[in-house]
């Protein structure tokens, strides 16, 4: 058996279990334990630790820590903020955002140029593996050996590398699952308070009655502010993936019984990373929210405009266009991104957009297929340069 074999089956095994874990799991620590055992299955990995970012800005937790050498108790790591260990050698790595593998002789060099402090003991060699989900940087987890400077061989950086994509992606999951849970967990308390307030008005009959409209009221407010959250962006107010797709299935359904025509604009901005990197999160914010206003205006009132996450957006269109048109729409679509955008009082910012567009042919189509090859042309739009238009439907 070939040592590439063995790491795919490696990986494959590794991803399933990583899946298992999101349903037994009960805390992100316990989920963490599972994490390190699966990877002590693939190789060595005694000396294992996992740092993420807060909620807040510049503020990390450190939720797994086990080190063989160094005893340091993971009360004392957590809410650090992020310029406490800027100069240590996990700081360091996590301002390169990207893997990090180190040798002794490495890590010494690091420190006689002043770039890095070590913590603890010397490990002979040390590898960082930035946790990335979509545009969102969660953290990294960090392997190290303190006995050998070939403890890791390239297929197993690799592999592990892998893993850590997997590993981001499951983390995302588990805490969006464990966001939900802890919703209708409040909402279970909550309706259960509610039944015994009732309980308890109905003896005071009109009171009551008064009492038990507003609750109702409130419950229903409630229960259409979950649905409505659950299928629209927090910050742009648009569709999400969840109602796009939810949209995309319902009218794949369609047109296995009638005639109809769909084309989906799959649309990425250009140049968004910058803006972000140079004024910050909060202008980033501001530009998306105001390409949001931008795409809704200029389509049609009844045309489906969503946020997939990060840049991207999807126009999803359901009324015969002449290509000639559908063509026109795009490029206004691109004129409008392209505008300024004021991000403060006197500070104005620019960026453009490409654009993947496919259709339906007015045939019957999959929603996952349709998604699919708007996402390829809109791949072969960025090859062609920025503020390209590629279209994967006949003219």
């Amino acid at each position: 058996m070939t040592v590439q074999k063995i790491a795919k089956d490696n990986v494959i095994d590794s991803v399933t279990d990583i899946v298992a874990c999101l349903n037994t799991s009960d805390s992100i620590q316990r989920f963490l334990l599972d994490i390190h055992c699966i990877l002590q299955k693939v190789t060595y990995a005694d000396n294992f630790y996992v740092v993420l970012f807060g909620r807040d800005d510049g503020v990390l937790s450190f939720p797994y820590f086990h080190d063989v050498m160094d005893d340091v108790r993971v009360e004392d790591l957590e809410d650090i903020d992020v310029n406490v260990i800027e100069n240590t050698l996990t700081g360091y790595a996590i301002n390169q955002r990207k893997i990090c593998n180190f040798t002794e002789q490495d890590i010494k060099q690091l420190i006689d140029r002043g770039d890095v402090q070590v913590l603890g003991t010397m490990p002979k060699q040390w590898l960082c593996f930035p946790l990335l989900n979509r545009s969102s940087f969660l953290g990294a987890f960090i392997i190290q050996s303190y006995r050998n400077e070939q403890e890791y061989s390239g297929v197993i950086v690799d592999v592990l590398y892998t893993i850590s994509h997997v590993i981001s992606s499951a983390l995302d999951a588990f805490n969006n699952q464990r966001a939900l849970v802890e919703a209708n967990e409040a909402l279970q308390i909550y309706q259960r308070e509610l039944e015994e307030r009732v309980q308890e008005r109905t003896r005071e009959l009109q009171k009551s009655l008064e009492e038990i409209r507003l609750e109702v009221t409130k419950r229903e407010q409630l229960q259409h502010q979950l649905e409505y959250e659950s299928l629209h962006d927090n910050l742009t107010g648009l569709a999400n993936r969840k109602y796009l797709f939810k949209e995309l299935v319902r009218l794949s359904s369609k047109s296995k019984r009638a005639v109809l025509e769909v084309y989906v604009l799959y649309i990425d901005l250009d140049d968004f990373k910058p803006i972000n990197d140079t004024y910050g999160h909060q202008a980033g914010d501001t530009v998306l929210k105001v390409v949001a206003q931008r795409l809704s205006e200029e389509v049609r009132s009844y045309d489906l405009v969503a946020r997939l996450g990060g840049d991207e957006f999807v126009v999803l269109m359901t009324e015969p266009l002449h290509f000639g048109v559908l063509k026109q729409v795009c490029e206004r679509l691109l004129e409008t991104i392209c505008s300024p955008i004021n991000i403060e009082a006197s500070k104005s910012v620019q960026c453009g957009c490409s654009i993947g567009v496919t259709g339906n042919y007015a045939q019957a189509f999959s929603a996952e297929g349709i998604l699919h090859q708007a996402d390829d042309a809109l791949y072969q739009a960025k090859n062609n340069g920025k503020g390209q238009i590629s279209f994967s439907v006949s003219k």
